[in-house]
């Protein structure tokens, strides 16, 4: 367990899931017939290009057009935008008439960025997709939020404990941590410790800043949204019992939420993806209905 938990960490694991097994979007991919393409529009002032976004939009969106919103993997020091599969943007997008946004945002490097700055780039992303929504033609004020791993983390986080306005309808997490005090993913895994104190800068499990950062521990009633949660149950870098425990204390909260675990599947959920992609779409025309008829 340990030596492959190791090699996966190394093979830049963390774009993983479908971004590893479906052909990326490129920086200068061209635009599909079933949608159209706004890239590399700045929402920030970030250096490194790490507050460009994306959007994505169905040909004929409208006023009710939703918007969903991708926030990427990469341990929180790797990985872009541009790690959005074509083929994602096909399905949401081009068929089901989702307006769909990929974001980059700061990552941890020589000692900087580190948590909480992501949600700063996240608000201001989503302010910025506000102030755009009229002149493109689709809902402001309304997201669903889409991530895997570290960027499944951020989209709890930020709906969970940085949406006053509760325009956060839905979250799609995708094998992410949700608990940073877990003596699962600290302690007895020395890799995810590892990560885990970089992106905080504090090594203690039981530091407040731990606690504080960690979306088990913060969610309540109040600020809980639809959740659909999809996770490996070999997963050898963010334990099962994360999203176990997250789909338990929604439950307790009366919140809806859907748990989708998948036997023998590791962190890349590579085997997968047909039933992730139906489950997604299915909850999506349940709980976030993308506006559009195609």
């Amino acid at each position: 367990m340990k030596k492959s938990f190791v090699i996966a960490y190394r093979i830049y694991l963390l774009p993983l899931f479908i971004f590893l097994s479906l052909p990326s979007f490129g920086k200068n991919g061209a635009d599909s017939s079933a949608y159209k393409s706004v890239l590399n529009l700045a929402y920030g002032n970030a250096p490194d290009e790490r507050n460009l976004l994306d959007i994505f939009l169905p040909n004929s969106p409208n006023p009710n057009t939703k918007m969903l919103v991708f926030i990427h993997g990469g341990y929180w020091t790797k990985g872009s935008k541009n790690q959005l599969p074509k083929a994602l943007i096909q399905i949401l997008a081009g068929k089901k008439g989702y307006a769909v946004a990929s974001i980059n945002y700061r990552l941890v490097k020589d000692n900087q960025n580190r948590y909480p700055v992501q949600m700063d780039d996240i608000q201001q992303a989503l302010r910025f997709l506000n102030l755009k929504a009229d002149s493109l033609g689709y809902k402001k004020g309304e997201f669903g939020l889409l991530g895997a791993s570290a960027g499944a983390y951020l989209a709890l986080m930020y709906a969970y404990t940085a949406d006053p306005k509760k325009e956060i309808k839905t979250v799609i997490d995708i094998v992410g941590p949700t608990d940073f005090t877990d003596p699962m993913v600290r302690g007895k895994n020395l890799e995810a410790d590892k990560t885990i104190t970089n992106f905080l800068g504090v090594s203690d499990p039981n530091a407040p800043l731990a606690k504080e950062s960690s979306p088990l521990l913060r969610v309540n009633a109040a600020s809980a949204v639809p959740t659909i949660i999809f996770h490996g149950e070999n997963d050898e870098v963010v334990h099962v019992q994360q999203a176990k425990n997250l789909y338990a204390k929604l439950s307790q909260l009366g919140i809806k939420t859907q748990l989708e675990l998948y036997p023998n599947e590791t962190h890349e959920m590579r085997k997968s993806l047909f039933s992730v992609f139906l489950k997604m779409g299915t909850w999506l025309d349940q709980v976030y209905p993308s506006g559009v008829k195609n």
